[in-house]
């Protein structure tokens, strides 16, 4: 994978929450754009997808923002 994880991230996050380029994603929650549930899934699957792991539920649940998403894949790899 060229890209760190965090740019990688960022391009999943801007990508199925539809974040605008000019917008700083590092600090998008569960609280902003759009994400409700079919949000969080796309974002999980994508995630799980890219970094080949799968998400426990509760880890599923706890990555509700782009800060604990960037931990948990951090603490993953």
């Amino acid at each position: 994978m060229s890209e760190n994880v965090e740019a990688t991230l960022e391009r999943i996050f801007r990508s199925v929450l539809k974040v605008p380029p000019a917008e700083d994603v590092s600090s998008v929650s569960v609280a902003s754009h759009g994400w409700d549930s079919v949000a969080h899934l796309n974002l999980i699957l994508a995630v799980e997808q890219e970094f080949r792991f799968m998400m426990t539920p509760e880890e599923a649940s706890a990555a509700n923002s782009f800060q604990a998403m960037l931990h948990l894949v951090n603490s993953r790899r």
